[in-house]
């Protein structure tokens, strides 16, 4: 290559050079976990030319699309040269710190940030561990995300570091190719953590428990589901997209449940102890996404800007059709039976069709406008309406057409793989549109307009029909419950006020009437503090009180509305509801069964 500076003695071809050299070595950042004092504490190295170089705290985490204001738990930022000495640092706005770095080789920054001071997945301890998530701790150099990065851990020294970056120079230090790289892999340490091993394709699988409740755990069990989920997905995309994967739980006493967070080589995941069936469903979920988010994904989602929430109208495909393959694939490969895969229609289609907003929201726009919801701060299920029960229910409906176009000859599989075969080795993620061309592709040209009507338009989804098509019908029959009175929506605005955080009622009727109103804030049930910025634990906490609730027995609720915190009581009483359940139809056509067999159909995991 031809150089464009005509000798090597003028200063100022001197000085480009070695602003390259700086610019191309690697940033360094030192992390000392002090759970004496509960702090983290970070360092980073950066080598920088003469003149200004600034850092920045992300304003959001990936997967959880909300604001968190990470920048309140950023404390004392300071700024040395590479002697040691001290540099003035500014700090312009929420996010930023600046500083001038004096051009002796590198500046290092260093700040701390609290165990435990971050909502939703972030540095916390409780039982003598400690879990770092990224964009809660790291900051990164204004205008070098895609610079390398290497990361040394101080802990105390009878503890272990999970994490899935690759190792460098020694156990407690690890290299990643870029800050979103970094960024986007937890750390579990502690003095008491569990740590369980498996091997799939030559790879190595750890499971990390942590909390309290781990010891509930049966973990041969847990064994077996992560297993199993690793060896079915991995299969169906034809190998696996990581060195090595960790699986980090915080454990907690209940039975059932899960809330998740997915990444490029691991997952952080709130387990209820017991693993049931819920709890196994997001295992399959948050795995999925090693291929469906984090390779396959839309071009706003990575390299990302960390200062503003992205908009992509695909996240009913990224999160809903996840979903989708979540229920479909345990029992594709043999871990459930077909009422289960069955039910999980249901209650997806019993979802969205209580909520009134489908009629005036698209899986599309409940994607693209997420970053409007809950008065602009966000949230991770959707403007006004899920896009993980759209989304799964989309999955449904194209699959099936796709099926019933082609004769069962293609599938959603062939548009799932294709994506990940257009995005995967740090592709550029896809065009708006291209879920849609894929469509086509494999379904022929009728599959735009029937994208159009269940993707881009608001409306009730063909669920019928398309069960029509597979040989099956949907059944309604009377059922007695215990009736509440309300449920969850996801709205912005409403009686809670925009500044509120937390689940929101939506349908309000029966024993609630007069208690609550649409949009109050729902803070405690029974004396128990909701999550604010997980709206799956949320609604798995709704759940949970509609199963457990007693006809006469009242239930106390904290809320807010218009800004003001109330408490109410609503006595829940005895109802009759319709339930819905899917059956085949025994007097299908031949045609109808072969097509409803391939979309079930049974395989054997592969796991060589």
């Amino acid at each position: 290559m031809r150089s464009r500076c005509p000798s090597f003695k003028s200063s100022a071809c001197l000085a480009a050079l070695a602003a390259v050299a700086v610019c191309q070595a690697e940033i360094n950042y030192h992390v000392t976990v002090n759970p004496d004092n509960k702090q983290i504490a970070v360092e980073i190295t950066v080598p920088a030319p003469a003149g200004p170089v600034s850092v920045q705290i992300p304003n959001w985490m990936p997967g959880a699309y909300s604001y968190g204001n990470f920048y309140e738990n950023v404390h004392d930022v300071a700024a040395t040269d590479s002697k040691g000495a001290t540099l003035a640092v500014t700090h312009p706005d929420n996010n930023t710190w600046t500083t001038q770095a004096t051009g002796d080789g590198a500046v290092k920054f260093t700040y701390w940030v609290p165990i435990g001071g971050q909502r939703r997945f972030a540095q916390g301890q409780d039982a003598g561990f400690v879990q770092i998530s990224g964009p809660a701790t790291y900051m990164y150099v204004v205008g070098r995300k895609p610079e390398g990065c290497q990361v040394k851990f101080d802990v105390p020294s009878s503890w272990p570091i999970a994490v899935g970056l690759d190792s460098k120079g020694g156990p407690n230090s690890f290299t990643a190719p870029s800050y979103d790289v970094l960024a986007d892999n937890p750390v579990s340490t502690g003095s008491d953590i569990l740590i369980d091993q498996y091997k799939l394709r030559g790879k190595d699988h750890y499971i990390v428990l942590e909390g309290a409740a781990k010891s509930q755990v049966d973990r041969p069990h847990l064994i077996k589901c992560c297993r199993f989920v690793s060896a079915a997905e991995t299969d169906f995309f034809g190998g696996a997209p990581y060195h090595k994967y960790v699986w980090h739980f915080i454990v907690n006493p209940a039975a059932d449940g899960a809330g998740g967070l997915e990444h490029l080589s691991s997952t952080q995941i709130s387990l209820a102890a017991g693993v049931g069936p819920r709890a196994q469903s997001v295992l399959s979920h948050e795995f999925f996404h090693l291929w469906n988010v984090k390779r396959t994904r839309a071009k706003v989602l990575g390299p990302f800007d960390y200062l503003t929430l992205p908009r992509t109208g695909n996240l009913w495909w990224l999160e809903g059709v996840t979903d989708y393959y979540a229920t479909l694939l345990p029992y594709r490969y043999g871990e459930w039976e077909r009422p289960e895969f069955y039910d999980g229609l249901i209650r997806n289609m019993n979802a969205i069709r209580n909520n009134p907003a489908r009629l005036e929201v698209s899986p599309y726009q409940a994607s693209y406008k997420v970053a409007d919801a809950a008065g602009g701060r966000g949230n991770s299920n959707g403007f006004n309406i899920s896009y993980y029960n759209l989304g799964w229910l989309c999955g449904m409906c194209l699959d099936t057409e796709i099926r019933a176009q082609t004769n069962g000859k293609h599938s959603l599989d062939d548009v799932t793989r294709a994506l990940y075969q257009m995005c995967k080795d740090n592709k550029p993620g896809f065009e708006e549109d291209e879920i849609r061309k894929q469509c086509i592709k494999f379904g022929g040209p009728s599959l735009g307009d029937f994208y159009d009507k269940v993707v881009m338009n608001p409306g009730e989804l063909p669920i019928e029909a398309q069960l029509a098509k597979m040989g099956c019908k949907i059944e309604e029959k009377d059922q007695s419950y215990t009736d509440i009175g309300f449920g969850l929506g996801f709205g912005r605005g409403g009686g809670g006020g925009a500044g509120a955080r937390g689940p929101r009622v939506g349908n309000v009727h029966g024993p609630a009437t007069g208690q609550l109103e649409a949009g109050d804030v729902i803070v405690a049930i029974n004396g128990e503090t909701l999550p604010t910025d997980n709206p799956a634990r949320a609604a798995a906490a709704i759940r949970d009180l509609e199963t457990k609730a007693t006809v006469g027995k009242p239930i106390s609720l904290d809320i807010t509305r218009d800004g003001q915190a109330k408490k109410v009581e609503v006595t829940p009483v005895s109802a009759t509801r319709k339930v819905r359940s899917i059956v085949e139809d025994p007097s299908t056509s031949p045609a109808a069964i072969a097509l409803r067999e391939g979309w079930l159909m049974r395989k054997t995991p592969s796991e060589q």
